[in-house]
């Protein structure tokens, strides 16, 4: 298939029409960005087009295929598949719009990249520009952000194979995308995400030239933290040192560079309490800021343009119904009734719900401080650095106001560690992937009573990518 996207002097995402992978254009012609301003409306497309997969959508459906989501209440029939670990061929409108939203990203991210690529000169810029070297490395940011989260769902951890050659994703670096580009291994796909991160970490400024809700240095160095922590316990996919190593330094990294601070007001209540999803916007224009530990986020501009909707599931202040979301209840119980963080838990009915996206409006961080230290913390322990896990969960442990520690032994710092990380990540889609990094080094570690490498912990591609050599994951879920 020829398509030739004609795009004029101003950009719409409405102009990046959905098309299923293998039908992406074979040979595109962009005409139509004449200057700066054009390749920057091009490159907005794709943080626009970041609200619908992350604006809730995955972090539930994540959520949904782990431990902490309790269902079939609360949940519609396609997320019931997901709950249900069904890998069947048929479609699955929620499962394959989110495919296909992460593929659009990386189809926004591509045609900057091949603006900057092949057509310097008609818009009048260099390669060596300052600004031109920044939108590079935002495109490239933005498209391994997709491709690290599609590859989580879609693929199994690294580790599930000693060298992580089973099947990973169609890692597509081009608009001019051969039609039936096949999967390649997860070796490949990681290989690839740390090479674009790493390039994109080089090209972004400590602080973005537009303003500090655009990518920066940090933000590149959170994701190749985000990367390498989920490598974990498989095979090193960087000669420079061990996932767990690559994990800290680059979380040790985002932590020193970015503008981000730890927020001690963080769900303390009150007036001077905090909350990470803020954005209650009560009037049309951005009148609250994202929170200060937000190192790289999605933005609610307006009220006309909120983000984060599919976060209302979960919430209780309005009313709940049969759409609401629980939570397990064994996770209830797990926070102690002193820990300040209980008040984002309820109870109604014998039932279990999550306060925490209680607001109209969100700001939606995708890197936030306190991940980054849990990471650090984790990967601290792993390395054997117990002084500074200790250090960055006394942090986390102090605020919700429990009591610090000292002295714990590498496997009990783990242990608090990963305790500490499912309560404060609780609803932002971590667990089902913190899960499959543990199985592979604790290898009878059960997912709500399924092995954590089991077919339907894996999604199924969307039937309209079949072609001819192209292999889908195994069915059978998880039985």
């Amino acid at each position: 298939m020829n398509l030739k996207l004609i795009l004029a002097l101003f950009f719409s995402i409405s102009l990046f029409v959905s098309c299923d992978l293998e039908e992406l254009p074979q040979n595109v012609d962009i005409v139509g960005p004449t200057n700066l301003a054009d390749l920057e409306a091009l490159l907005n497309a794709g943080y626009n087009d970041l609200g619908w997969p992350l604006g809730g959508n995955a972090q539930l459906y994540a959520e949904i295929n782990g431990d902490n989501i309790s269902g079939p209440v609360g949940i519609n029939s396609d997320e019931t598949e997901i709950y249900n670990r069904s890998t069947s061929f048929f479609n699955n409108i929620i499962r394959d719009n989110m495919y296909r939203g992460f593929y659009r990203i990386v189809l926004d991210a591509n045609v900057v990249l091949g603006q900057i690529e092949n057509n310097l000169d008609a818009l009048g810029l260099s390669a060596t520009d300052a600004r031109v070297k920044e939108i590079k490395g935002e495109a490239l940011l933005l498209r391994s952000i997709a491709l690290f989260e599609v590859s989580r769902f879609m693929s199994q951890s690294p580790g599930y194979s000693a060298d992580n050659s089973h099947l990973g994703i169609q890692y597509i670096t081009s608009v001019n995308n051969a039609i039936g580009q096949k999967r390649e291994t997860v070796a490949q796909n990681y290989g690839n995400l740390i090479s674009d991160l790493k390039e994109a970490e080089s090209l972004l400024n400590t602080t973005n030239t537009k303003n500090q809700y655009y990518a920066n240095k940090a933000a590149a160095q959170a994701y190749l933290a985000k990367v390498f922590f989920q490598a974990g316990f498989g095979p090193n996919i960087d000669t420079a040192g061990s996932n767990y190593e690559q994990a800290f330094s680059y979380a040790n990294s985002a932590l020193t560079n970015t503008s981000a601070i730890f927020d001690v007001n963080l769900y303390q209540g009150g007036a001077t309490g905090t909350e990470r999803f803020a954005g209650n916007l009560v009037v049309n224009d951005n009148t609250e800021t994202p929170n200060v530990e937000t190192i790289f986020g999605i933005v609610s501009e307006t009220t006309a343009n909120s983000k984060g909707g599919t976060f209302g599931r979960y919430r209780t202040d309005l009313a709940v119904t049969n759409t609401t979301i629980r939570i397990m209840q064994d996770l209830y119980n797990t926070v102690p009734s002193t820990d300040k963080r209980k008040a984002l838990l309820t109870e109604v009915d014998g039932e279990y719900f999550l306060k925490k996206f209680d607001k109209g409006i969100l700001h939606i961080p995708l890197a936030h401080y306190t991940e980054l230290l849990l990471i650090r913390a984790e990967a601290a322990a792993e390395t054997s650095k117990l002084p500074q896990a200790e250090t960055d969960i006394n942090l986390i442990l102090n605020r919700a106001g429990l009591s610090t520690i000292s002295g714990l032994s590498k496997v009990q710092l783990i242990t608090l560690v990963r305790e500490q990380r499912r309560i404060e990540l609780l609803g932002e889609g971590n667990r089902i992937n913190d899960l499959k990094r543990i199985g592979v080094n604790e290898t009878s570690l059960t997912i709500r009573n399924a092995p954590w490498n089991c077919n339907g912990m894996v999604f199924q591609f969307p039937a309209t990518e079949v072609f001819t050599g192209f292999i889908q994951n195994p069915t059978g879920g998880c039985n």
